[in-house]
Formats: structure tokens, C-alpha cells, sequence
């Protein structure tokens, strides 16, 4: 354990001279997975999917979050391996994201059932239009922003 070399969070911000690809996907590396399943399942597919046996899209769900949870697994890997100053300014930009994102993905969705994205973006041809939040890949990149800047935020306020 002596020889280990500890975690840094710049390994995973591309662009930083730390970044190391190898890390990035061992650490998001199931998040990227199960934000492919929900873009083929929800967008890409989205009319073939919702004629599948109910057995089947069940499975497609669960198969989404059963790699989110492989993911939080090895996030959870990557931050017990830093230092206690690196480990306490992720956790709390981690934490800061995670609410940040579900405050943000349940206010959208409420305005969107409120119909809020109808009253401004209807046409003719899309009387309708429904801007929800539904996929992971829309979740991932929202909780990636917020991460960047918890992750500044709470950096900053160690220097």
C-alpha cells in the first residue's frame, strides 16, 4: 500500500495535465455504458422498444440502473483512494452535483408537465412538443456541469 500512487481528481478532467484516459474509464467507464443503453432504448430505438415484451423493457430498465450502480461502485473506489484533503473536497462536490442535478431534473419535469416548454415552442406541425429530461445521457451531462463547479467551488475554498 505504501508504493500506491493516490487518486487525484484532475485524472479524470480532460484537459488537465493529470488526466489519464485509463482512469476516466475506470472510474465513468459503467456511466458511458448505461447512458448507450438509455440512448439506444429511449432515443434511437424508442419506437422498436415500446413494441418489446413488458419482460424485455424491464430489462433494459434495470439493466441502466444495475450499471449506475457498477458506477457508483467504482466512484466510490476512486474517491477512498485519495488523500483526505482530495476526498473531502470530491465528496462535496459529488454531493453538491448529485442535489444540484435532481433539484434541476425535477424542475424541468414539472415545467414540462405544466406545460410551460408547450407554451413556448408549439407549432403546427408539434402542437405538443415535450422537452422532458428522459434519458441518462441528459442526467450525465447535467451532473458533470455541476460537478465541475462544485468541484470549483469547494477547491477554491482550500487554496
Amino acid at each position: 500500500m505504501m508504493n500506491q500512487k493516490l487518486n487525484v481528481p484532475g485524472e479524470i478532467f480532460l484537459g488537465n495535465k493529470e488526466y489519464s484516459w485509463r482512469m476516466d474509464w475506470n472510474v465513468n467507464g459503467w456511466l458511458f455504458v448505461a447512458t448507450l443503453i438509455s440512448a439506444f432504448a429511449d432515443i434511437i430505438f424508442q419506437n422498436s422498444v415500446k413494441h418489446w415484451p413488458l419482460g424485455c423493457r424491464v430489462g433494459v430498465v434495470l439493466a441502466q440502473f444495475g450499471a449506475i450502480l457498477l458506477w457508483i461502485r467504482g466512484l466510490r473506489q476512486w474517491i477512498a483512494g485519495m488523500d483526505e484533503l482530495h476526498r473531502r473536497i470530491t465528496i462535496s462536490a459529488v454531493f453538491f452535483a448529485i442535489s444540484a442535478t435532481f433539484f434541476c431534473v425535477m424542475l424541468w419535469h414539472r415545467l414540462d408537465v405544466e406545460g410551460l416548454f408547450q407554451a413556448w415552442f408549439s407549432t403546427k406541425k408539434h402542437p405538443n412538443p415535450s422537452w422532458d429530461i428522459v434519458t441518462v445521457g441528459h442526467t450525465f451531462l447535467i451532473l458533470t456541469g455541476f460537478y465541475f463547479v462544485g468541484h470549483s467551488i469547494f477547491n477554491r475554498s482550500y487554496k
